[in-house]
């Protein structure tokens, strides 16, 4: 059986890891954020829900007040509570509910006037409830039991988060005794209710319509013997506590308000649900299981965007959508739509998964690079493999036309040197020259095309544009050239004698791109300008230069001076080329050159005066090759700067 392609391979690998990450954001996801979704639904609930409503609602508060009027504090005057019950049921009120549990017992006559009161009264007064699920002793509750009997009743325990305690939930009923109890708000609005009792519903609080509690009216309990019974005619009358360090309860205002002006009564969050309750209003939960495979989908959809596409900006783009996206339909579900979602969890799953698998993919393609480095450095110039690496150059077969400043380097003699040598030693000192010459072609930003025997080959222009590439390669011979003749000298002081290095530069158009069969090419380039460029090289041996350069060449570099050469017939061209050779600026007297310059004019127009003109340059440079190539050709009749030259 063959063996598993390594693509499919990396694939399943791939999506493994995408169902790992998605799974591990999750969970991260679902318990960083969970405080904060609290507090982000918090502000959205009460700057966009709950605007108005609780017109037919009011309070009468016990407050610090009241209680200085009374023979004690606690519990609550009986008496009291009872002439209150009575005095509010005078005025017509469609309901009254009191938050306060009578859960022990009080002085025996009073007691029996509040039962009294409560059974007289015209309007359903439902009294607060609790059990020992709320907290109460088992004697509390048989007394709260006791007292109340059959009366109607509402459950007055609020439902705070487990978190940070904030009030978010409705109260809702429950089963006491094999007996349904409501909530205090169901049961005062039990005749008007327009659907069934809410069960996981988050309270919608009513708001002023700026980001603050709506302000029910709030009348005091010991002066509600003069007040009209127009503010209590046709309402909803609730009875409470309302004391700055009792019965006080964190809501979401504490997260745009801060936690003073937050905390509300408990009397007054009673009314909230109540109004909320009267009006029909639901603002349902959506069930944890609901919310974990919301989190799960958006995580996946992350994970599934960033194998899914390549590249960076799609994967951007794709992510701020989808995060934004959910945000926005969660946003409108809990307005218009009356469900609670999570806000928060499922975008910071998907961004997690999305981070994580950003940094899997950085690793990857680092990993990629490292070892296309690696792999093809020691083979291909330095500047191909960076544009591998950056895309910008696929391993496809191709060329496109570009201008280019081609480079050929030749080591004379260095062929008949191996024919005297050991191979081991012959592999050292050429290795050694290769080494320089190709760190010589990087460091100037070349593209070294191929090495061919001693010749190193590169040119600029490609697959970069280089502006100044003329430039650039002149520089590069010249320190090809400081370098080869420095270590000629090294050698020749060991007792190893090598040639000249010859060195040929043009500047033309060229077709360069990948060139080869479909297994094996290069990245090269062909046409006339590569080959005179070789042509160049080779005519040193005939001028006894070491660096020619066109006239191309010269005419793009401003920064070099030149030398002069000769106008060559190149083997197999018709046409005369000019050609040169740059003066190295090392601070040696140049006065001469001004002078080899008119004698080069002078033999161009066949003008006797170029050989004085010549004898002049050399008793200045006795040394210059071109002045001694010309004065031997001016010995032996010739004339002209014209050369036609037979070989390569």
């Amino acid at each position: 059986m063959s063996e598993a392609s390594p693509v499919p391979r990396r694939s399943i690998r791939l999506w493994a890891l995408a169902v790992v990450v998605a799974l591990f954001s999750v969970v991260v996801a679902l318990i960083a954020v969970h405080r904060l979704e609290l507090v982000a639904v918090d502000r959205i609930m009460t700057r966009a829900l709950g605007a108005g409503g609780g017109g037919d609602i009011v309070i009468v508060a016990v407050t610090e007040d009241t209680l200085a009027t009374l023979p004690y504090r606690s519990p609550i005057d009986r008496g009291f509570l009872a002439d209150l019950i009575a005095r509010i049921d005078r005025a017509g009120p469609v309901a009254i509910g009191v938050d306060v549990l009578v859960d022990q017992k009080s002085e025996a006559e009073k007691d029996a006037r509040l039962r009294a009161a409560i059974d007289a009264a015209k309007a359903p007064v439902v009294m607060g409830f609790a059990t020992t699920e709320d907290g109460l002793s088992e004697r509390q509750g048989a007394a709260l039991q006791t007292f109340l009997g059959e009366r109607r009743k509402g459950l007055v325990a609020l439902r705070r988060d487990e978190i940070d305690g904030i009030v978010r939930r409705l109260s809702t009923g429950r089963v006491v005794a094999g007996e349904r109890v409501p909530s205090l708000a169901e049961a005062m609005a039990a005749d008007a209710m327009l659907h069934s009792s809410p069960l996981d519903q988050r309270i919608v609080y009513r708001t002023d319509g700026a980001g603050a509690p709506f302000a029910f009216p709030v009348y005091p309990a010991h002066a509600a013997n003069v007040l009209p019974d127009t503010w209590f005619a046709g309402k909803y009358v609730l009875i409470g506590t309302d004391l700055p360090e009792t019965d006080r309860h964190g809501t979401p205002f504490v997260a745009p308000l801060g936690t003073k002006a937050g905390a509300l009564a408990g009397v007054g969050i009673h009314a909230h649900m109540l109004a909320q309750v009267l009006a029909g209003e639901r603002l349902s939960l959506l069930p944890r299981l609901g919310g974990v495979l919301t989190t799960l989908a958006l995580a996946v959809l992350s994970c599934l965007l960033f194998v899914l596409t390549l590249r960076p900006w799609t994967r951007v783009a794709g992510l701020a959508v989808l995060v934004f996206g959910y945000v926005a339909l969660g946003i409108w579900l809990l307005v218009a739509g009356g469900l609670v979602v999570p806000l928060l969890a499922p975008p910071a799953a998907a961004i997690l998964s999305a981070a994580i698998l950003s940094l899997v993919h950085w690793h990857r393609d680092w990993s990629a690079h490292r070892f296309i480095k690696s792999a093809f450095s020691r083979y291909v110039s330095p500047a191909v493999v960076e544009r591998i690496i950056e895309h910008r150059l696929g391993l496809t077969l191709g060329g496109e036309k570009r201008v280019v400043t081609y480079v050929f380097t030749d080591l004379e003699g260095f062929t008949a040197l191996s024919e005297r040598l050991p191979a081991n030693e012959v592999a050292a000192i050429l290795n050694a020259y290769l080494d320089a010459i190709c760190g010589l072609f990087t460091e100037a930003d070349a593209t070294i095309d191929k090495i061919v025997g001693d010749a190193v080959i590169g040119f600029f222009g490609a697959p970069a544009e280089q502006e100044d590439q003329a430039t650039r390669a002149v520089d590069l011979a010249l320190a090809i050239d400081r370098f080869s003749e420095a270590h000629r000298r090294e050698l020749a002081a060991r007792g190893v004698a090598i040639g000249a290095t010859r060195i040929g530069i043009h500047k033309g158009e060229a077709i360069v791109g990948n060139f080869g069969g479909s297994r094996f090419f290069d990245y090269t380039g062909v046409g006339d300008t590569v080959n005179t460029a070789a042509r160049l090289e080779g005519a040193n041996r005939y001028l006894g230069t070491r660096i020619l350069v066109s006239d191309a060449v010269v005419a793009d570099d401003g920064t070099h001076v030149f030398q002069p050469a000769a106008e060559l017939v190149l083997k197999g061209r018709v046409a005369a080329i000019a050609c040169f050779t740059p003066v190295s600026s090392d601070g040696g007297d140049t006065e001469w050159l001004d002078v080899y310059r008119a004698g080069y004019a002078a033999l161009a127009g066949q003008d006797a005066a170029a050989n004085a003109l010549f004898q002049q340059v050399l008793t200045k440079n006795p040394e210059d090759p071109l002045t001694l190539m010309h004065d031997g050709r001016l010995r032996r009749g010739e004339q002209g700067v014209t050369l036609v030259l037979a070989d390569k």
